[in-house]
């Protein structure tokens, strides 16, 4: 009998979650390779979820997904452009224009040849709201870094930039923000600091930092980041290295990230997440119910669900169960994906005790 994909996906969980008394795990035709369950195919899941998220109109809770996924993570986790491009999606849709054409950037910046689907998107993001000329890798909830996309073309593929890095809060030594100037080598693909300086949340200079060490990007948004810059507009060429000035950053930054994790205006707005979870288990059990007898922990898992989702309106949980078999159809991909992560949480939440 052929184990669901989803199923297999909780092997390393002891099988607890398989038809009690069913399948063995070695006639399964379906059984993950050794490498199941590794960060890239969680990395990979997560990104679905968001993809999800956004085309049901919860680009906040998208956004809060890619933004993890696209930070400086080490130097052997692969960001994916696609991953730029739904995020840029997000913050279009969260009114971030200039978060958003910063993305579209990076996800063209990590794609070799025909622009596609990002390029169109940005385009028409441009004709609508205007180019933005400073952009962040990222708005996440550790940081942004903006980058002045105006330049100053050295010869022999080298320009000179400008940058801001802000913080959601003041660090220890009362530092908000700090700017600095690069070079950027795009033959050989290296930057070098020029020099730069820390800031107060009021714009008054703490300290300063001098010149670095040129050196190659040290992991994939380093890499999206430089290759950004490089690929240059000649309209925005300048004759001398821009100011960068941090304190509207700043407040843009840190009224935005105020908003985000500001609580729900209505009970009827929390819970999307959720009742999309609890839609999803429902549909494994009815599969594993449709095969044979369902263990113990399965059910553990679907009622962890239910007791999140007690008070939310009926009508609420009927449109994620109407949305969940829809993507069900649709894309049993995405709908394994996301199925998949909602179990994970529930067993990191301590659902199934002794796991």
């Amino acid at each position: 009998m052929r184990i669901p994909a989803v199923r297999c996906a909780l092997l390393p969980v002891a099988a607890l979650l398989l038809v009690a008394g069913g399948e063995s795990m070695a006639g399964a035709a379906d059984a993950p390779p050794p490498h199941a369950g590794s960060q890239a195919e969680r990395d990979d899941g997560s990104a679905r979820l968001a993809a999800q998220a956004i085309d049901a109109g919860h680009p906040a809770e998208a956004a809060g997904i890619l933004e993890t996924l696209v930070a400086p993570r080490h130097h052997m986790l692969t960001i994916g452009p696609g991953w730029h491009r739904d995020l840029a999606r997000a913050y279009a849709a969260l009114g971030l224009i200039d978060g958003a054409q910063g993305q579209y950037r990076l996800a063209l910046a990590g794609t070799a040849g025909d622009e596609g689907a990002a390029g169109e998107e940005l385009a028409a993001l441009i004709a609508r709201a205007g180019r933005a000329d400073v952009v962040p890798d990222t708005l996440g909830p550790n940081g942004a870094k903006y980058f002045d996309l105006r330049w100053v073309d050295r010869g022999n593929a080298t320009i000179d930039f400008v940058t801001a890095f802000v913080l959601p809060q003041d660090d220890a030594d009362g530092g908000a923000f700090t700017t600095a100037t690069y070079r950027a080598d795009c033959a050989a693909q290296k930057t070098q600091l020029l020099g730069g300086a820390a800031f107060s949340a009021a714009g008054k200079r703490l300290r300063s930092f001098g010149e670095g060490e040129a050196a190659r990007p040290a992991n994939d948004l380093a890499d999206h980041s430089l290759r950004m810059i490089c690929r240059r507009d000649p309209a925005l060429q300048v004759k001398r290295v821009p100011s960068i000035d941090g304190r509207p950053l700043l407040t843009s930054y840190r009224a935005q990230r105020l908003r985000r994790t500001a609580p729900p205006p209505s009970p009827g707005a929390r819970g999307a997440r959720e009742a999309a979870c609890r839609a999803h288990v429902e549909m494994f059990v009815g599969q594993l119910a449709a095969d044979g007898q369902v263990s113990g922990p399965s059910w553990q898992v679907r009622d962890w669900w239910d007791l999140r989702t007690e008070g939310l309106p009926k009508e609420r949980l009927a449109a994620a169960t109407s949305a969940v078999a829809a993507l069900a159809r649709a894309d049993p991909g995405a709908a394994r994906a996301f199925q998949q992560a909602c179990v994970q949480d529930a067993l990191a939440g301590g659902a199934v005790p002794g796991l």
